[in-house]
């Protein structure tokens, strides 16, 4: 895919190491006048929090722990609008093949200040997403995740695999299909936006406030 730019990121970086614990700590933020929204798509990301802010600022910070924490990278670019964030490793990361493995698996968490009424996209066989505030339009497809949205407005689709959907909304007309979990959706009678959820073995519960 063509890069349109490359973004300059103001980046603070916290790294604390002691013997039991080890945490690596990022913050980017990037001027969010020109972008209509975020896409985030990562196997790594374990949990991703999103709330909506009056600022003009797009802010991500990420926290990291694991064994090799340092070698994590979030690699940012914008296309067609959206900034793109990715996680990788550093060049010359060799993957653990010993029996110590399931010791070194990375926690990478996610926590997005987004300005209202932007798009937010995520991509994950592993990430949880929670959303609060007003969006333009929400695109989720998770795999082993969970999707909470609280106090949300917007349009959207969001499809699971496993996780749960369940939405706190207003205005809203719902179309929900669960293969084998249960499906509870609050109707309004008054219909700004539509949201469209499916999942195959995941529960939906959508409550719509007055």
């Amino acid at each position: 895919m063509k890069y349109l730019k490359t973004l300059n990121l103001f980046v603070v970086l916290f790294c604390a190491m002691s013997a039991a614990f080890a945490q690596k700590q990022m913050v980017l933020t990037e001027s969010a006048g020109q972008l209509k929204g975020i896409f985030i798509e990562s196997d790594q990301v374990f949990q991703i929090y999103v709330k909506t802010t009056n600022s003009d600022q797009l802010v991500i910070s990420t926290e990291v722990e694991g064994e090799t924490f340092e070698t994590l990278e979030i690699d940012t670019r914008l296309q067609n609008e959206l900034l793109y964030v990715t996680t990788g490793r550093s060049v010359g990361f060799k993957a653990f093949d010993d029996k110590l493995a399931a010791h070194k698996v990375l926690s990478v968490v996610l926590h997005i200040e987004l300005p209202k009424n932007k798009e937010l996209w995520v991509n994950s066989s592993l990430a949880s997403v929670e959303a609060q505030g007003a969006f333009s339009y929400v695109n989720l497809n998770l795999s082993g995740g969970r999707v909470d949205l609280l106090d949300f407005s917007g349009n959207g689709v969001v499809n699971t695999l496993r996780g749960a959907i369940e939405i706190e909304t207003q205005n809203t007309e719902v179309k929900a299909s669960s293969r084998n979990g249960t499906v509870d959706v609050a109707s309004s009678p008054v219909q700004l936006y539509e949201l469209v959820l499916k999942t195959v073995d995941g529960d939906i519960s959508v409550s719509q406030s007055e």
